[in-house]
């Protein structure tokens, strides 16, 4: 019989990755699906100790010793939806529920030629969006400035523009408007930059055999760029640094085939 020779098997690596965010207590919440990540490597740096020999003239290597095994890991995603953005800048998210009850006499300080964005505050810097019904009046309330002529509106954005050469002059005006009810989300920076999760992927490979990762306790930091304007004909793509740890009762890496009846 003839020798049989181990067939090799080629791989085209595709998936979803699953993330798993630990909370304060380091307590995972749920599986969560990142989207479309289109690079997710892992690499291995062992430190070692190497011994040779002084009984001979050529110094040769008798022994090694492992010492350090650290895993790491490079995340790039493309699926810029609030939910990345969050993970990006490690961010917390709050809903934000805009009333539609109507504003008067939002006092503001403004100078001709300058933009001013409606019902910003300590509270609220991003301000309202949204808006109907904009009036610009006089500090005292007693005369009223036309659109078009003396300012000009962005409705969806909440900005007013005070023109250059209309009768508003430096000093201060009121507002007033109406905003539309709704509510959105909004993401807050902190002061942590990096979080705690469990990341799995599931593999859907356009070539070779299908295999599970599965990292019950990785260390995740945002890397790099964040383009918010560019002149680039190209998708946004983040990209997150991964220190994969091995937890006490664990191991660091999990590979999984799928069952076969």
């Amino acid at each position: 019989m003839p020798i049989v020779h181990t067939k090799t098997e080629l791989s085209a690596p595709r998936g979803r990755l699953r993330l798993d965010i630990m909370n304060a207590l380091e307590e995972l919440t749920g599986e969560e699906e990142m989207g479309n990540c289109p690079s997710f490597v892992l690499s291995i740096d062992s430190e070692k100790a190497e011994e040779f020999s002084s009984e001979t003239a050529a110094s040769e290597l008798i022994g090694t010793l492992t010492g350090k095994i650290k895993r790491t890991a490079k995340i790039v995603c493309n699926n810029m939806s609030m939910a990345t953005y969050q993970r990006f800048l490690a961010a917390t998210s709050e809903t934000v529920t805009q009333s539609s009850a109507p504003v008067t006499g939002e006092l503001r300080k403004v100078v001709p030629g300058k933009i001013y964005q409606l019902g910003q505050t300590t509270a609220n810097p991003i301000g309202v969006r949204n808006v109907t019904a904009v009036t610009v009046k006089s500090e005292d309330g007693t005369t009223s400035y036309d659109a078009g002529e003396d300012f000009n509106v962005d409705p969806e954005t909440g900005a007013v523009q005070i023109i250059a050469g209309g009768a508003i002059t430096a000093g201060n005006v009121q507002f007033g408007y109406t905003p539309v009810a709704g509510t959105y989300q909004r993401l807050k920076t902190g002061g942590n930059t990096t979080f705690l999760a469990a990341i799995r992927v599931v593999a859907d490979n356009a070539s070779g055999s299908n295999k599970d990762f599965y990292m019950p306790r990785v260390n995740v930091t945002p890397s790099g760029e964040l383009p918010i304007v560019s002149a680039d004909v190209e998708f946004v793509k983040v990209e997150f640094d991964i220190d994969v740890l091995k937890p006490a009762n664990a191991e660091a890496v999990y590979v999984g085939g799928r069952p076969v009846a």
